[in-house]
């Protein structure tokens, strides 16, 4: 009986992860191709990747170093079609009426 109990709580945990609100898989996965993309794209070529931090709503905060000088990027997944996924990239130029 104990044995089942605890593979029935399992399957609910397993189950939970990758049905759930909160989908931890998908996250992985967007990590992932967002590293990839970073390593592929022009602008991030020859910069040392400091942070990279999520934002919300499929928006991430890249931070670089170019030897002395730190960008900042913003890096918008924006997806076209279910099965169409973009990535845009605006870099940071200042924060006006940042309160």
């Amino acid at each position: 009986m104990k044995k089942i109990a605890i593979g029935t709580g399992l399957l609910f945990v397993v189950l939970f992860m990758m049905f759930g609100p909160y989908k931890v898989i998908n996250e992985m996965n967007e990590r992932g191709a967002l590293k990839e993309f970073i390593s592929s794209h022009d602008t991030f070529k020859g910069e040392e990747i400091m942070e990279i931090d999520y934002r919300g709503s499929d928006t991430y905060f890249v931070q670089t170093n170019d030897g002395e000088e730190v960008t900042n990027y913003i890096v918008m997944n924006y997806k076209s079609s279910m099965m169409n996924g973009h990535w845009k990239v605006f870099e940071e130029s200042g924060r006006e009426h940042y309160y």
